[in-house]
């Protein structure tokens, strides 16, 4: 199905939707193309080209909100799909409001980012660039034995909402993502893995040289790592640990997670939760990113937002439902997962500060550098804060990074890290996440407990 045919089928559901008692209506459209390559052993191991398409409806009815969502588009799909959601009305019982929202100032918005690199995504491309990055990893160092994971895959699609107030936006994007990971043996026999990735949305600006030298640097230099011993560390967060620590505890900020009891952040906008010198904001088109996000999966339009600045806890994220239950408006942060809403972030920032990774080194003196978590499902207590991870890093002597460490376990609380961030360093990195990216750099903590050898 176009998207023409989808708008088509859309307006149909609105239409008819009176007739089945619906007080207000609207419908979703979303596509996804995707394609994807794995190399293994100097050959294509895995090939995939596929299209996803979906449209959901809701309307209200009986001070109820019904769901319901297909992948067919014909005249039967239109009846299925309100006698599913009017039942659907029939046996909810939320006490919390739902609501059907259009910005009188913004009903109509098309923002459109695919690009015409898109149409060199090709098996024949991904193929010779695939075959190239597996020769050129393997030839890095004798060490290495294998490439245990080599992907390549982009993906598209429109996102589209209509609905009886006369809401109209749509909005796609474009994306291609290079991920590899390989084994290497050190002499003494250790066994290492390491890996990395790129993304953007032209394949043509990969840069092989570029990406080795890191990939270089994050398997290679783990080799001969140790242990350490048991202590409470000045700590370097590198960027890259500190976007998965971030990731894990993210929801704190959520409205939701606060209204129902799972963040310890309830109530406590305006106070300060973290140092000063820490701003974590949102920037949903934020002009580095990749994808830009203008308007949320209810139709709000999204705001660039401090989350916490300069350590105090300046908003949490809503949508319609949460922010009406409080009084405020939405803070633009609605998207779907499934059939229903929830609260999440499109581009997050964490302000950089003026110093460099080798300054953060000089200034924790004598420490340790935590370049990778582990176990962070297991590990990690999203509601009070605790977490006691598996990591890797390296030492750090006399103000200079040193030797790598592997065996050890750090323990700490999201919330008493926060506080405990003494400097943010200038290493800005962006990571890919579900809406957008993370752009975030590495931290020094003024203490964090590592447990190693006794």
């Amino acid at each position: 199905m176009d998207i023409n045919s989808a708008e088509e089928f859309m307006q149909k559901l609105i239409e008819k939707a009176a007739a089945y008692g619906f007080e207000d209506a609207e419908a979703a459209y979303s596509s996804s193309g995707s394609m994807s390559l794995s190399i293994l052993n100097g050959e294509v191991s895995s090939y995939e080209n596929s299209t996803e398409q979906e449209i959901t409806f809701r309307g209200y009815k009986n001070g109820q909100m019904g769901y319901s969502s297909t992948g067919c588009f014909d005249d039967d799909a239109v009846r299925f799909m309100l006698e599913a959601a009017s039942e659907n009305c029939e046996v909810l019982d939320d006490e919390d409001r739902e609501f059907i929202y259009c910005d009188e100032n913004h009903k109509i918005m098309k923002f459109s980012q695919i690009t015409e690199a898109y149409k060199n995504n090709t098996y024949g491309s991904f193929k010779k660039l695939g075959l190239e990055i597996e020769a050129a990893i393997l030839a890095l160092d004798k060490r290495i034995d294998a490439v245990d994971y080599l992907e390549l895959s982009c993906s598209t699609g429109p996102v589209m909402i209509i609905n009886s107030k006369g809401l109209h936006l749509y909005r796609d994007s474009d994306s291609v993502f290079i991920v590899a990971q390989a084994r290497a043996t050190d002499d003494d026999g250790s066994v290492k893995s390491g890996g990395h990735y790129w993304f953007g949305n032209d394949i043509s600006m990969f840069d092989l040289q570029s990406f080795m030298k890191v990939f270089a640097h994050k398997i290679l230099d783990k080799l001969g790592a140790k242990s350490c011993s048991s202590g409470c560390y000045r700590t370097i967060i590198e960027a890259e640990a500190f976007v998965q620590l971030l990731s894990t505890f993210f929801g704190v900020f959520s409205s939701n997670a606060m209204q129902k009891g799972l963040s310890l952040l309830k109530g406590r906008e305006g106070e300060k939760i973290a140092s000063e010198c820490l701003t974590i904001k949102e920037v949903p088109m934020y002009d580095k990113a990749l994808v830009k996000v203008p308007f949320d999966d209810e139709g709000v339009l999204t705001t660039e937002k401090n989350i916490i600045g300069k350590g105090i806890f300046e908003t949490a994220l809503y949508n319609l439902k949460t922010a009406y239950k409080e009084g405020r408006a939405s803070t633009g942060n609605g998207f779907k997962n499934g059939n229903s809403t929830g609260i999440t972030y499109t581009n997050l920032l964490v302000e950089p500060g003026s110093s460099s990774l080798e300054e953060l080194a000089a200034e924790a003196g004598d420490g340790i550098m935590i370049t990778d978590l582990s176990g962070l499902h297991a590990g990690a207590n999203t509601i009070s804060g605790d977490f006691s991870l598996l990591c890797e890093g390296f030492l750090i002597k006399n103000g200079k990074i040193s030797s790598p460490v592997e065996q050890i376990t750090v323990s700490d609380n999201f919330y008493d890290i926060l506080l405990k961030i003494i400097s943010v360093g200038n290493d800005i990195i962006n990571s890919p996440d579900a809406l957008g990216e993370t752009f975030v750099p590495s931290v020094l903590v003024s203490e964090m407990s590592i447990s190693g050898e006794s």
